[in-house]
C-alpha cells in the first residue's frame, strides 16, 4: 500500500526525495511541502529543479514556506501574481527579508493596477503600500484605504500636511469616526487651507484654548475661521465681533 508523502518520517522523506526528485509530479511536491520534516535542503533541491519550478503552485509554496532558503524564496517572488504577493506580505510567518522583497515588488507594480485592483488592495495592504495609495488620485482608493487596519495616524498626518491632499480626501477623513476622534487629525484638518471651511469649522469645538488662540493669530487662517473662533470664545477678544457674511 502506498503511503501519502506528507506522512513520511524524516528518513523516509529524505530517501523519497533523493530517489524521485527528477520524476516528481506537482501533487507529490505539494505533499512534500506539507510534510513536517521538509527541510531547507529538500526545499533547495526542489527550487533548483526547473521542471518543478515551472509549476506556479510550486513557486508560490517555495516563497511561502518558512524553511525555504532566502535566496531561493526571494528569487521566486518576482514570478508571483499580485494578489498572492499581497496575501504573503501580511503573513508574519514568512521571514522578514522575504517579506521586504515582496513589498518591493508590490510597490514597483502598483502603478500597473486597474482601479478595481487598487481599491481591493488598499483595504488590506501593508504599510509600504499604504504610503503609495495615500496619494492615489481616485477617491475610491482612499476611501478603501481608510478601512485598512494598518493605516496609522502618522500616515494621515503626513498626507494632510504634505500639501498634496485633495479636497475629497480631506472630506473623507473628517467624516470618518475612527480618525476624527484623534486630536492631531482634527487640528491638522483645521490648519490645512484646502479643507472646506465648513469642515474645518466643525472641528474647532474639539480644540484646546491654546490651539484656538494660535490658529486665530496665524496669518494663513481664513477670516471665516477667525470669526468662528471669536464666536466660540468671545472671552479671548475685547474688540466687538464682526458680522459673518
Amino acid at each position: 500500500m502506498l503511503r501519502r508523502v506528507k506522512s513520511l518520517s524524516r528518513d523516509e522523506l529524505d530517501l523519497f526525495v533523493a530517489e524521485n526528485l527528477l520524476h516528481l509530479v506537482e501533487d507529490e511536491v505539494q505533499d512534500i511541502f506539507d510534510n513536517p520534516y521538509c527541510t531547507p535542503r529538500i526545499l533547495s533541491s526542489i527550487a533548483q529543479t526547473p521542471r518543478l519550478t515551472a509549476f506556479y503552485s510550486v513557486r508560490l509554496r517555495l516563497v511561502a514556506h518558512r524553511q525555504t532558503p532566502q535566496a531561493h524564496a526571494v528569487k521566486f517572488v518576482h514570478y508571483l501574481y499580485w494578489f498572492d504577493l499581497l496575501r504573503l506580505s501580511c503573513d508574519v510567518k514568512i521571514p522578514a527579508p522575504v517579506r521586504r522583497a515582496i513589498e518591493t515588488q508590490l510597490v514597483n507594480r502598483a502603478g500597473e493596477l486597474s482601479l478595481g485592483e487598487r481599491v481591493s488592495s488598499a483595504r488590506r495592504c501593508t504599510p509600504a503600500l499604504v504610503k503609495v495609495f495615500l496619494f492615489d488620485p481616485d477617491p475610491k482608493v482612499f476611501a478603501s484605504l481608510l478601512i485598512n487596519q494598518r493605516l496609522r495616524e502618522d500616515d494621515l498626518l503626513h498626507l494632510i500636511n504634505s500639501g498634496r491632499a485633495t479636497v475629497e480626501q480631506l472630506i473623507l477623513i473628517a467624516a470618518d469616526r475612527r480618525w476624527t476622534h484623534r486630536y492631531a487629525v482634527r487640528k491638522a484638518l483645521v490648519l490645512n487651507p484646502a479643507t472646506p471651511r465648513a469642515v474645518a469649522a466643525s472641528q474647532l469645538r474639539y480644540l484646546s484654548r491654546k490651539d484656538l488662540r494660535q490658529i486665530h493669530s496665524a496669518p494663513q487662517t481664513s477670516v471665516y475661521l477667525r470669526r468662528c473662533i471669536e464666536r466660540m470664545r468671545p472671552e479671548f477678544f475685547s474688540a466687538p465681533l464682526e458680522r459673518l457674511e
